[in-house]
């Protein structure tokens, strides 16, 4: 197919940064840039080769990728101008649901943890029924905590939770920012997590607000330092940070830097 003739959609990537932890984001983008940099080197090569056709989704006339985001990446960079492709007629919630389970499939390149549970949340929150009665939410026919769990690769435990979780769940609560753009449901993370400064996404933030995103910047870039190190060097380095940051808790010279450090177009 002409790359051109295919379109893609956040509702249909189930690979979500934000669901990963601040510092663990870094090396997952590093991971997904080498291997579409690979299939690219193995494209360039040969021009005769084809990589493994993406699943794409008829929808109203327009194809999305479903599963190949990252082949589609390489394709493009090597300068193809089309890519094998398997098409199927789905409507959007049928599209949805396919890329969370393909995605969670065995991989090249496999999701994080957090992002598998967040596939198994939102598929849930799709197929299960429940009631408003406290009791958990039930699997539909031929479903079981454990055929959930293989197809997700999470444990058995974690789904009974996220059974008993279902009917607890009210959207008002949410801002939009904290729901999946393909189910409208809130993300597992930010509904396990309820209470810990996830709900602060909005561009209109209250000052408790903005700390918090600044915070979360912040944690990026030393998520990213701190990778290289041993688990005895990363604790040691955040101990002797918030020993310094007891200390100096009022000084407007440590305060400034610490906007510094926290902003993206600084030189730190």
């Amino acid at each position: 197919m002409p790359l051109a003739s295919l379109a893609t959609d956040e509702a249909l990537q189930p690979r979500a940064s934000r669901l990963i932890p601040f510092r663990e984001q870094t090396k997952t983008e590093r991971r997904s840039a080498e291997h579409i940099g690979t299939m690219r080197l193995a494209l360039e090569a040969a021009q005769g080769l084809e990589l493994e056709p993406v699943l794409a989704a008829e929808i109203a006339g327009r194809r999305f990728i479903v599963d190949g985001h990252h082949r589609l990446k390489a394709y493009q960079q090597a300068k193809r101008s089309t890519i094998p492709a398997r098409v199927l007629p789905m409507d959007r919630r049928e599209a949805v649901l396919v890329s969370k389970l393909v995605n969670c499939a065995e991989r090249a390149l496999e999701m994080h943890p957090e992002q598998r549970r967040d596939a198994a949340w939102q598929y849930l929150a799709q197929v299960a029924r429940w009631e408003s009665n406290g009791q958990p939410a039930q699997l539909p026919d031929g479903e079981s905590l454990r055929s959930v769990s293989g197809r997700f690769g999470i444990g058995k435990d974690t789904v009974a939770t996220m059974l008993r979780k279902l009917p607890e769940v009210k959207l008002a609560d949410f801002l939009p920012e904290a729901l999946d753009p393909g189910t409208g449901f809130p993300r597992w993370r930010y509904m396990r997590e309820a209470g810990a400064g996830w709900q602060d996404m909005k561009a209109l933030m209250t000052p408790g607000q903005m700390t918090q995103h600044v915070a979360e910047k912040g944690a990026r870039k030393i998520g990213a330092i701190l990778e290289g190190m041993t688990p005895e060097e990363r604790r040691r380095t955040l101990e002797i940070l918030a020993n310094e940051a007891k200390l100096e808790a009022g000084n407007a010279d440590t305060l400034a830097f610490l906007a510094d450090i926290a902003d993206p177009d600084s030189d730190y």
